[in-house]
Order: C-alpha cells, then sequence, then structure tokens
C-alpha cells in the first residue's frame, strides 16, 4: 500500500489508474462535491470501482451527526458539519452517473448505541450510508 497526503486532482494530473478509489466521509466537506466525484471517476480504470460513504440530508443525520457526534459525545469537534452540505443518495446516484460510474450498490450505516456497534443496512440509509459504482 502507498499511502500518500494528496488531492484527487493531483493523483488526476499524475496519470493515476486504479482499480478501486475510495472517497470515505469526505464528500459532504469538499467544495463542489459533482466534480469531486467526477475526478474520482476519471481515476479509475475501466471497471474500477468508485465506493463513497457520506452523510445524509435528514432530520435523522442531523440528529445524530451533529447533535449526538458533535454536541454531546463530542467524537468531532463542534461545526465539523454543516447539514446543508449534507447529500442525499439519489442526489450521490446522480453524481455517480454524470461522472461514467453507475451506482450498483448502496447501503446504510447504522448505529446501535445499545451494543455501540455499527452495521450495515440495506434499507436504514437515513443516516451515514456507502455507494458503489462501476466506471464504464
Amino acid at each position: 500500500i502507498d499511502y500518500r497526503a494528496t488531492t484527487a486532482e493531483s493523483l488526476l494530473a499524475e496519470g493515476g489508474d486504479y482499480d478501486v478509489v475510495l472517497a470515505l466521509e469526505i464528500v459532504e466537506h469538499v467544495a463542489d462535491p459533482a466534480d469531486f466525484i467526477a475526478t474520482c471517476a476519471r481515476l479509475l480504470r475501466p471497471g474500477g470501482l468508485l465506493i463513497a460513504s457520506t452523510v445524509n440530508r435528514t432530520p435523522q443525520s442531523f440528529a445524530a451527526a451533529i447533535v449526538g457526534a458533535e454536541w454531546i459525545m463530542r467524537w468531532l469537534p463542534r461545526g465539523t458539519h454543516d447539514w446543508r452540505r449534507f447529500i442525499r443518495p439519489d442526489e450521490l446516484a446522480a453524481m455517480f452517473e454524470a461522472a461514467g460510474a453507475p451506482v450498483v450498490d448502496r447501503a446504510g450505516m447504522a448505529f446501535n448505541p445499545l451494543g455501540f456497534r455499527w452495521s450495515l443496512s440495506p434499507r436504514d440509509l437515513a443516516v451515514n450510508y456507502l455507494m458503489t459504482g462501476v466506471r464504464r
């Protein structure tokens, strides 16, 4: 594994050509999410996987990601998230499609506070979720 602290744009300028690109918990923080997704897709070889995770723009996500994670649990610094920048699954799917990496899978990430555990959910995309696309 070659870990590098850089940008997707820099990797693309270097001629990046990858089988998998992971964009985990970053899409809601970039200036132009659609452009970022397009850049990530351009980093892929045909048939390559683009996997992104982000936060849905719902009342549940405000309660969990901002009130819960930032204000109450203090897992993140207060102000880390701006609810208006959260991205609905249909919006992210449209970005994937426009970038030439149609969605092949999506799953929610559900937190169980009683067991203090995370699990994947095929139906509950209300807060955090993952989306996978395949580059044409």
